[in-house]
C-alpha cells in the first residue's frame, strides 16, 4: 500500500488524460492542490475531512464521493490510519459520459456528490481497482476504465450533494488558488459536449459544433480547450474511438 508524502500531494504522478487508481494512508495536506480530473473517493477504513470550495466536507467510511479535482481541495484532518482509495478519471472522459446535465453541472460547480445510500460493493470494488491498476495488461486496463465509467453513470442516477460546514470561508484560500469556471463557460462547454455525444456519428466538424454553441470557431475552440484541457477535435476523435469497441462487442 502506498503512503503518500504530504509534501508531494500535487498529483505530479498524473497526466491530464490518464486514468489512475491508488490506495493510500490519509494524512493532512500542507496546502490545497488541484488537477484536471474527476476524482472518486471511497474510504475503506476511518474518516477524513476535506476543505474544498471554501467549505469543510467530512467523508465517512464506505460511502462513495465524486468531485471535480480542478477545484482546490485539501485534506485538513483524518483519523489515524484512515485508508482511502482514489480513482482519477480524465475530465474529458467525464464530459463524454451520457449522464444527466444536473449531475455534471453540480460537479462542475464545486459540489462533492455522493450516493443517497452506502453501496456495500464500493469498498471491495475500489480496493480491486487499486490492486489491479498498475499490474494489469492493457486489455484488463480497458475493462477497469469501463468499470469506472459505469460506476459514475450509476452514481449519476441517485446522487446528492454531500453535507458541508461553513466553518472555514473562501477567504482562507491562498491568493493563487484556481477559481471555478464561470457558469456561462460551463454551459457552453456542456452544450458542445452534448452535441458531440449525440452527433459524433454524423459528418460534422468544429464549425458545426461552434455554431450550435453560439460562438465563433476560434472562441469555441479556446473555451473548450480551457476547461476539458483538450481541443474540440481531440474530444470528437476520442468519442468516436471509444464508441467503436462497443459497437464491435454488441455485434
Amino acid at each position: 500500500m502506498l503512503k503518500l508524502d504530504p509534501t508531494l500531494t500535487g498529483n505530479w504522478f498524473l497526466e491530464p488524460d490518464q486514468f489512475q487508481a491508488e490506495h493510500h494512508v490519509v494524512e493532512p495536506m500542507p496546502e490545497a492542490h488541484w488537477h484536471d480530473h474527476v476524482e472518486l473517493n471511497v474510504i475503506c477504513q476511518g474518516s477524513m475531512t476535506y476543505l474544498i470550495n471554501g467549505r469543510q466536507v467530512r467523508l465517512q467510511q464506505g460511502a462513495i464521493y465524486c468531485f471535480w479535482a480542478a477545484v482546490p481541495h485539501q485534506v485538513i484532518s483524518a483519523i489515524e490510519n484512515t485508508q482511502l482509495v482514489c480513482v482519477y478519471m480524465p475530465f474529458a472522459e467525464f464530459l463524454s459520459l451520457v449522464i444527466s446535465n444536473d449531475f455534471k453541472n453540480d460537479l462542475m460547480s464545486g459540489h462533492i456528490l455522493t450516493a443517497t445510500a452506502i453501496d456495500m460493493i464500493d469498498v471491495p470494488l475500489f480496493q480491486r481497482l487499486a490492486q489491479e491498476w498498475d499490474k494489469a495488461n492493457e486489455q484488463t486496463n480497458d475493462i477497469l476504465r469501463d468499470e469506472v465509467r459505469i460506476r459514475v453513470r450509476r452514481l449519476a442516477l441517485n446522487a446528492c450533494r454531500t453535507a458541508t460546514s461553513d466553518e472555514t470561508g473562501e477567504a482562507e484560500y491562498k491568493p493563487n488558488s484556481r477559481l471555478l469556471a464561470d457558469k456561462r463557460m460551463i454551459n457552453r462547454v456542456q452544450s458542445m459536449t452534448n452535441f458531440i455525444n449525440n452527433e459524433f456519428g454524423a459528418p460534422i466538424g468544429v464549425t458545426d459544433i461552434a455554431r450550435m454553441s453560439g460562438l465563433h470557431p476560434t472562441n469555441a475552440t479556446a473555451t473548450f480547450q480551457k476547461e476539458p484541457g483538450i481541443s474540440i477535435a481531440q474530444h470528437f476523435s476520442r468519442r468516436r474511438h471509444n464508441h467503436t469497441p462497443n459497437v464491435l462487442a454488441d455485434t
